[in-house]
């Protein structure tokens, strides 16, 4: 039976590297800046937009994780890419991000987790469900390969 630690592990790897589903790192591997700005309409998000809205929980998470403080002034709009990066730095962003949280996590407590871990779950229940959105949408634009998981 898996502990605390080792579960919550296995959701974070879960969001960087494809297990019994598509991660959000491989959601998003390959993809340019033209098909990440991609909308099908004008009330949804785009690919980029919702990897910045990702980048913005994880961070602020993870920073109350470490014990940081995070800008009291919260950005009103979690979508919008504030750092005006490009596509493949943002990329990297968020896998530094995830990496970080396997790290933080493997170093952390039991006290902290247990602390924490309720937090974490819905984190990765987050990133998760949005990675289904970006599949969605690449296959809206049909740029998603049945391969890489995700058939139909």
């Amino acid at each position: 039976m898996m502990n605390l630690k080792e579960l919550l592990l296995a959701q974070l790897n879960a969001c960087q590297e494809n297990t019994w589903f598509v991660s959000l790192l491989n959601s998003i591997d390959g993809l340019t800046e033209e098909q990440v700005n991609w909308k099908p309409n004008g009330k949804t998000n785009s690919i980029f937009e919702i990897v910045n809205h990702l980048i913005f929980y994880n961070q602020r998470f993870l920073n109350r994780f470490k014990d940081i403080p995070n800008d009291k002034n919260v950005y009103n709009n979690t979508f919008k890419n504030k750092e005006e990066l490009n596509w493949n730095d943002t990329v990297k962003w968020i896998n530094e991000i995830m990496s970080e949280w396997k790290d933080v996590v493997k170093e952390a407590d039991t006290n902290k987790l247990n602390d924490r871990s309720s937090e974490l779950a819905h984190l990765t229940i987050h990133t998760t469900y949005h990675t289904g959105q970006i599949i969605y949408i690449r296959k809206l634009q049909g740029i998603w390969d049945s391969k890489n998981g995700v058939n139909g």
